[in-house]
């Protein structure tokens, strides 16, 4: 059954409704929107415009009312549940507008951050600070990704003082974030012995505009001040390195072993071919260049502790950045003749690389920071990752090297100590940031 056309005497006062506000005249929009609702009471354009006529005047239990009708229709808009919320707001009732908006949220995810932003400022209301804090943040770094709240003639005038709020609110909250995670190890006349992680927490919150030493180091997440500023570093200030470089150097079996289960297809045991004795068995064919995960982000990779228990003592040898979620970062180079590995940036100058060539590997090229060396068998180069560096491999056979991650020999265990602090403290609100719908 078709539905029933609308009278022709509702389409046109529907016409002139929208003509008044178009031309401004809302009072005369808001008597001719009231006549069509006699007439066709669902009508969604008519019911919002009257409930954001209503909020305006301070009457949000009337917004409301006219809103959640129109919501009968359509359950599921999120520009519906979005004026709901800021309705339910207005009229201080937290517990529904933050449903609401939640729900609004859920639908629009990033396309909205108005809606963020309105569940953020209840969430505020209600005591939920540090909830507040991330949907705020959310909001503006979603706004801002599409060229909104960047300043004021790209934010709506009736948002500008909500957004405002929003990134004061984000700027206190994100400073008593660091301070709260470094606070126990102050006292006891150490604050100065703190300076250098206090720069480089500022710089990261960008309440200062020092810039790293060198125009060449673009850390990716923090840099620390007063730190050496060369792309190589002397083996000599490492003095646990030449042991340990000689055992992992000699460890081409456990590589192999590595590289060929990496290399190694994944077969299911349940696979039909394989129930019914007629599965091959995969072959390893590993293409180069590769790069091999022994440690991710701080998560022992399966295959290094199956295949390289050395490696993985060895490693323990050398000083790691155990941060959970965060390091330490170790793996292995496999390169071919004329293998190149693309330029990355190292996420901060408070740790360096290490590469340890294999023995029997091919020599390999090493660029840091655009300074040349080659890295030998058996020998080992430490090098600033922050100034950025590339691999490539010469003629001479595969090149196998294993490079990890370690603490700069010229930090303090305090300094260590507060490093750890504030990356836990980075690493868990952007987690829980992420963790948003």
């Amino acid at each position: 059954m078709s539905a029933t056309p609308p009278l022709p005497h509702v389409s046109t006062e529907l016409a002139v409704a929208r003509e008044h506000v178009e031309h401004g005249r809302l009072q005369e929009a808001q008597q001719s929107y009231r006549r069509v609702l006699a007439h066709n009471p669902t009508l969604p354009e008519a019911l919002r415009f009257l409930a954001n006529a209503a909020l305006a005047h301070g009457r949000a239990a009337e917004a409301v009312d006219l809103l959640s009708r129109a919501l009968e229709s359509n359950r599921n808009d999120p520009d519906l549940l979005l004026e709901l919320g800021a309705a339910y707001r207005a009229g201080e009732r937290p517990d529904a507008a933050r449903y609401v908006l939640e729900r609004a949220v859920e639908l629009s995810g990033s396309r909205r951050p108005v809606a963020r932003l309105m569940l953020a400022s209840v969430l505020e209301a209600d005591q939920r600070a540090d909830l507040a804090l991330l949907h705020y943040f959310r909001a503006i770094l979603d706004a801002q990704g599409m060229g909104q709240w960047l300043d004021d003639n790209s934010t709506e005038p009736g948002l500008r003082n909500l957004v405002k709020h929003a990134m004061a609110f984000v700027i206190r909250g994100r400073h008593e974030c660091f301070d709260d995670a470094l606070q126990p190890l102050r006292g006891g006349g150490t604050d100065g012995a703190l300076a250098r992680v206090d720069r480089a927490v500022a710089m990261y919150l960008r309440d200062s505009s020092e810039a790293p030493a060198d125009p060449r180091q673009k850390p990716t997440f923090l840099y620390l001040p007063s730190l050496t500023t060369r792309p190589f570093l002397d083996n000599g200030s490492l003095p646990w390195l030449a042991e340990c470089a000689h055992r992992i150097a000699g460890l081409g079996a456990e590589i192999d072993a590595l590289a060929s289960a990496a290399a190694t297809p994944t077969v299911s045991p349940f696979n039909l071919n394989n129930l019914l004795g007629e599965g091959e068995v995969p072959t390893a064919k590993a293409e180069l260049p590769q790069r091999l995960p022994v440690y991710q982000h701080g998560t022992l990779i399966g295959e290094a502790r199956t295949h390289a228990p050395l490696l993985m003592a060895e490693l323990d040898v050398a000083p790691l950045v155990h941060i959970p979620r965060h390091g330490p970062d170790a793996e292995v180079i496999l390169l071919g003749a004329g293998d190149g590995l693309p330029l990355r940036y190292g996420r901060t100058n408070s740790r360096i690389a290490v590469a340890v060539a294999l023995s029997g590997s091919g020599p390999i090229d090493l660029e840091v920071g655009g300074e040349p060396a080659i890295l030998r068998p058996s020998d080992a180069i430490a090098f600033d990752p922050t100034f950025g560096y590339a691999f490539a491999g010469q003629a001479g056979g595969t090149a196998r090297a294993v490079l990890f991650e370690v603490w700069h020999p010229a930090l303090s265990a305090l300094e260590r100590k507060a490093i750890e602090a504030v990356t836990s403290a980075a690493v868990d609100f952007d987690s829980r940031l992420c963790e948003l719908p």
